[in-house]
């Protein structure tokens, strides 16, 4: 098959995958907001905060070596991958059931102790993931991956409704957790084209630690990134006497958070899985990899434009129409998130090239500059500041993050700043404009939608005139090439003197 044919395939499956996947967390988001006070919602979103403090302390990134490495469809490296997951399931539900009393009373919510043991399950069900399903996206095979994840999540929202009728609290949250990661792992094994089994090769460890050192330690950084700003102002008043949040606080920034969060995802989890095989395939090939990493950076470009000029605008009246009068208040703090959350994705296209080239410390080196967020956040709570602060510092912390990834790829791979200019120029002037239409007109639902529309018509075609290269691609996915032959990249006898430039159809996107 094609390249550009395996793109469109896989880009296809990955799609529906995420909207599947994204539209069932969005509704059993919407149906827990609307049966449980803020103050439930609030610890439910506890429960994610607490698992994954617990899943990166051991994450080596197994799963991303069987796409990276050339020799990825090795058996016995995968067995080894297997025991090492199933090793680490076991062990992070024994950290989370003997640490569960603590973490409850940490939040000031004693009597979910119970909630926090029966945690230990969701771990105990993700290290027993068959690994077939990273192993057949290094061939743009993406079906059997989405399945498990789509199916496996509509499933648990099946399930909340009755349980969210029934139980009316923060538990109803825990076993849509449980199910839905169980169900996820039976899938996995359900769709595999290998026998699951479990093997040992010290090498293959030496090599899974080296590869995956740096991502573990991303991971912990991930942690303050993900979670961090939750965690302050979820235990601020144990922390900080001056600090006025409350479980209630929590509760309205997490809905926001979330509801901005889901098309980040969706955006990243679709990037990483397509373009890390296909950056990966021409790593030895400057002129292609740059070709590709310029197409993989206009596109997330366009994506967190279009994110960003959305919840800027409009995501007051969003979260209103959404979760319920009683999230009103996340208005004030939607914007800043969106606008943290676009960074995010444009960050992408540089961390996928660092790590198709095995540079594996980029992102830990961005994330690193990311988590001085925390200063900012820890800041604004102890001197009583309101939610606003925290988001407005974690969108400085993901600037200096984005920084800081574009620096070292220049540093360690030579992929010159320039090619990163014009996409972020354009990204940031869709966000000025955004703050400014949502400063004039976003007061009313009416309002809101016409800074909404008038933005993205405007920022999206600009992106169309100054991208050559991203409109020809868009073009010829939406409207099918009228010259299949050109699917396949030919080897060039020479290097292109300057890459940002090119206006050639690519195949990468």
């Amino acid at each position: 098959m094609k390249l550009k044919a395996k793109v469109v395939k896989g880009g296809l499956h990955l799609s529906m995958g995420q909207v599947a996947m994204q539209a069932s967390s969005f509704i059993r988001n919407i149906i827990l907001a609307r049966l449980i006070s803020p103050a439930d919602f609030g610890i439910a979103a506890i429960f994610g905060m607490s698992l994954q403090m617990i899943e990166v302390l051991s994450n080596v990134a197994t799963e991303m070596l069987l796409v990276q490495a050339p020799d990825g469809d090795d058996e016995r490296l995968q067995g080894t991958a297997q025991l090492i997951r199933a090793a680490r399931g076991v062990g992070n539900g024994l950290i989370i059931f003997t640490l569960a009393w603590p973490l409850a009373k940490l939040f000031g919510v004693p009597q979910a102790t119970w909630a926090f043991r029966c945690l230990a399950l969701v771990p105990l069900s993700r290290g027993l993931f068959h690994l077939d399903m990273s192993r057949l996206q290094r061939h743009m095979r993406f079906a059997p991956s989405a399945i498990s994840d789509a199916g496996s999540s509509w499933f648990a929202t099946i399930v909340i409704v009755p349980l969210a009728f029934y139980l009316r609290d923060y538990s109803a949250m825990l076993w849509a957790l449980v199910i839905q990661v169980a169900g996820a792992s039976i899938a996995s094994h359900l769709l595999a084209e290998r026998r699951y089994s479990w093997s040992w090769d010290r090498a293959h460890w030496r090599r899974m630690v080296s590869f995956g050192w740096p991502l573990m330690i991303n991971g912990i950084l991930m942690l303050g990134i993900f979670e961090g700003d939750r965690l302050i102002i979820g235990s601020s008043r144990r922390l900080f006497p001056m600090s006025s949040f409350s479980l209630t606080d929590l509760g309205v920034y997490s809905a926001a958070f979330s509801l901005t969060m889901a098309p980040t995802l969706f955006i990243a989890n679709i990037s990483a899985s397509l373009f890390l095989p296909l950056l990966s395939t021409v790593q030895e090939i400057a002129s292609q990899f740059q070709r590709r990493y310029v197409a993989c950076l206009e596109a997330v470009s366009l994506a967190a434009s279009v994110i960003s000029i959305l919840f800027i605008t409009a995501g007051g009246t969003l979260v209103r129409m959404i979760y319920g009068p009683r999230y009103a208040g996340a208005a004030a703090v939607i914007g800043w998130l969106g606008a943290m959350w676009a960074l995010r994705i444009v960050r992408v296209a540089p961390t996928l090239a660092a790590m198709a080239l095995g540079d594996t410390k980029n992102t830990m080196i961005a994330n690193f500059a990311r988590s001085l967020a925390l200063i900012g956040m820890a800041i604004a709570a102890a001197t009583g500041m309101g939610l606003v602060w925290i988001a407005i510092s974690g969108f400085a912390g993901e600037a200096l993050a984005l920084t800081a990834s574009v620096w070292r790829l220049q540093r360690v791979n030579s992929i010159t700043p320039r090619l990163f200019a014009k996409p972020m120029t354009v990204v940031s002037l869709g966000m000025a404009v955004s703050f400014a239409a949502a400063w004039w007109l976003s007061s009313t639902p009416i309002g809101a939608f016409a800074a909404w529309f008038g933005c993205t018509v405007l920022i999206v075609a600009t992106m169309f005139a100054v991208f050559h290269g991203l409109r020809q691609d868009v073009w010829s996915l939406v409207f099918k090439s009228r010259n299949p032959g050109a699917d396949v990249e030919a080897p060039e006898q020479a290097a292109p003197e300057e890459v940002g430039a090119t206006e050639e159809v690519r195949s990468s996107v």
